[in-house]
């Protein structure tokens, strides 16, 4: 039920807890621009350093290809969920989405293990490199982590196509946050 409220001209305020596409909209756009910092401070630093590692030193190519599959298979789900007809697809392919996700979270949980174990370790703080490498992934891990519990509320409040809809831009977004990270941390030579 819809909450109103008189402003000062007594005209009432709604105050609908619900968030539709426009307001989607624009949290990503300002959500983009923290991404945009992040990679601007990226290439800031790695234009600076007299050395930047390269990614295969540290990074395992394979492991971060099969993330990427897995988020564009997500963003495959997702666009399935909102477009279902029936509400048991829509599950079903929401279902699969956040399959999807929770792989790629354990992927990358699986890569700052082995990073951090390893000889030399890398680890947050320890140089440019690091820093710039475990932001960047670390901030884009943090989203998709809120998109799984969007899409469990979502599945949880019943799958309606409007909430499905907020969700999926949202979903979108991050898979598509991910792209210029994989291009730029773990494609990109060092010099």
């Amino acid at each position: 039920m819809t909450e109103t409220t008189p402003d000062t001209l007594g005209a009432p305020i709604s105050r609908h807890p619900r968030v539709g596409p426009a307001g989607m909209w624009t949290f990503l756009a300002t959500d983009a621009m923290g991404f945009g910092a992040l990679f601007i401070a990226y290439a800031v630093l790695r234009v600076r350093a007299d050395v930047w590692p390269a990614p295969r030193d540290h990074l395992a190519l394979g492991a971060a290809a099969m993330m990427t599959a897995v988020l564009l298979a997500s963003a495959f789900t997702m666009t399935m969920a909102a477009g279902a007809g029936a509400s048991r697809a829509r599950f079903a392919w929401l279902g699969a989405t956040v399959g999807l996700g929770l792989a790629f979270l354990y992927g990358e949980v699986t890569e700052y293990r082995h990073l951090w174990t390893s000889f030399p370790p890398l680890r947050l703080g320890a140089d440019p490199y690091a820093s710039t490498f475990y932001a960047l992934t670390g901030y884009h891990g943090l989203h998709v982590a809120a998109g799984l519990l969007a899409l469990l509320g979502v599945g949880a409040g019943g799958a309606r196509p409007k909430s499905l809809e907020v969700v999926a831009l949202y979903w979108h977004f991050v898979d598509l946050a991910w792209m210029p990270i994989f291009t730029f941390v773990y494609l990109m030579p060092a010099r």
